[in-house]
C-alpha cells in the first residue's frame, strides 16, 4: 500500500534515481488538473497489480488511454493487453526491469513516432464512435 506523502527514505532513493514525486491528490481533483498533468508529461510508466499480471486478465488502465489519446507513449506491465492492443510503437509491455528499460530506451531515440503511434493507437481502439457504437450494439440499441 502506497502511503502519501511517502516517507524520507522513499522520497531519497526516487529522487536518487532521477526521478520527482509529485502529489496525485491535486492533480486528480478536477478534470482539468488532470488533462493538464496528461499532456504536459512525457509518457506513463505502470505497474500493475499482482492480480491483473498473474491472471494475464488484459486489463488495460482507463488513465494508460488518456496518454495514448494524448500522443504519450505508454509502458506498462504485461497483463495480457496485447491480445487486443498492438504494442511496441507508442505502447509497450514489459515483465521484467530490462524490458521495461528497453521500451524506455525505444522511446527515448524516436519520442516524435512513438508520440505519433500512442496518439494513431487510441484513435484506432479507444475513439468513443468506437467505443460507444460497439457498447451499444452489444446491448441491443
Amino acid at each position: 500500500m502506497a502511503v502519501l506523502p511517502p516517507d524520507e527514505h522513499v522520497r531519497a532513493v526516487i529522487e536518487g534515481g532521477g526521478w520527482s514525486l509529485v502529489d496525485p491528490r491535486p492533480i486528480s481533483a478536477d478534470m482539468l488538473h488532470y488533462h493538464d498533468f496528461i499532456v504536459h508529461s512525457g509518457g506513463e510508466f505502470t505497474v500493475a497489480k499482482d492480480i491483473y499480471v498473474r491472471s494475464n486478465s488484459g486489463w488495460f488502465s482507463d488513465r494508460s488511454a488518456c496518454y495514448l489519446a494524448a500522443g504519450r507513449p505508454v509502458v506498462t506491465m504485461r497483463t495480457g493487453f496485447s491480445k487486443f492492443y498492438p504494442v511496441g510503437r507508442g505502447l509497450f509491455e514489459y515483465t521484467t526491469h530490462e524490458e521495461a528499460l528497453a521500451a524506455i530506451d525505444a522511446i527515448m531515440a524516436d519520442y516524435p513516432s512513438h508520440s505519433r503511434e500512442a496518439r494513431t493507437l487510441a484513435g484506432e481502439y479507444f475513439a468513443a464512435e468506437r467505443v460507444l457504437g460497439a457498447l451499444l450494439a452489444a446491448t441491443g440499441l
